[in-house]
């Protein structure tokens, strides 16, 4: 009987993927995600309470409104941006079967920056149609933690592929790290806002948008065909 109960401690074992930043572990997968989506939903719920209801008395309600058009497309933005980024972080985890320690603190980081739109997005809201160099700062802020986000999920993703143990046995990991360009380019295009955030803060936000959109279509390579 314990020699039973040996041998099948040992197949567990074998069976876990392993990686060289240790065992992983099945069943952290679901919990990780859990986490992650009850942080990213109350990011994504915090962008509305930069949204005020104006009060007016002897002018136009529908002039106050206009006035905060950037509060709307900061909002609108950086619920796209959000929203985006949980759809691929799902996409990635669709292909992941296990999780390491290490690519646990790599979701961390991320789920943390994630939190950091909302003061982000307050910033831009408050200061991007602004006279002088305040407009400048609150978008560089803006553009710097989405250019981090950026990295951090490139990372997460790029970990996953340095490491294929821990990836569902359908996933093409040659296709993958083929595609991984065309997944992390956005790294360098927020560079580039950061950098445009100083000449056109406006600019700078309207190309976030577009590169929201552009990450609303799939840049994941299609699992393989399994044989039948």
């Amino acid at each position: 009987m314990l020699a039973d109960r040996c041998a099948l401690s040992v197949t567990v074992v074998a069976d876990e993927p392993q990686s060289a930043s240790g065992r992983a572990s099945r069943s952290d997968t679901s919990r990780l995600e859990a986490l992650s989506d009850g942080v990213i939903a109350v990011a994504i719920t915090l962008l509305v309470l930069d949204l005020k209801v104006p009060h007016v008395e002897d002018e136009s309600l529908w002039n106050a409104l206009v006035t905060q058009w950037p509060s709307y497309f900061a909002y609108i933005t950086s619920f796209l941006v959000i929203g985006i980024l949980w759809v691929n972080h799902h996409s990635i985890f669709r292909q992941i079967r296990a999780t390491t320690r290490g690519l646990m603190l790599i979701n961390l980081v991320l789920l943390m920056l994630i939190v950091a739109i909302p003061f982000a997005t307050s910033l831009v809201a408050d200061y991007v149609t602004k006279p002088g160099v305040n407009a400048t700062v609150a978008m560089a802020t803006y553009s710097a933690v989405a250019l981090a986000i950026a990295l951090a999920i490139a990372s997460l993703w790029g970990y996953a592929l340095r490491h294929p143990a821990l990836l569902e046995p359908e996933v093409d990991v040659e296709a993958a790290r083929k595609a991984f360009p065309r997944f992390s380019i956005g790294s360098l295009v927020y560079l580039v806002l950061l950098v445009v955030s100083f000449v056109s803060p406006i600019l700078a936000l309207t190309g976030t948008f577009l590169v929201a959109l552009y990450y609303s279509f799939e840049h994941l390579p299609k699992a393989r065909a399994t044989e039948a």
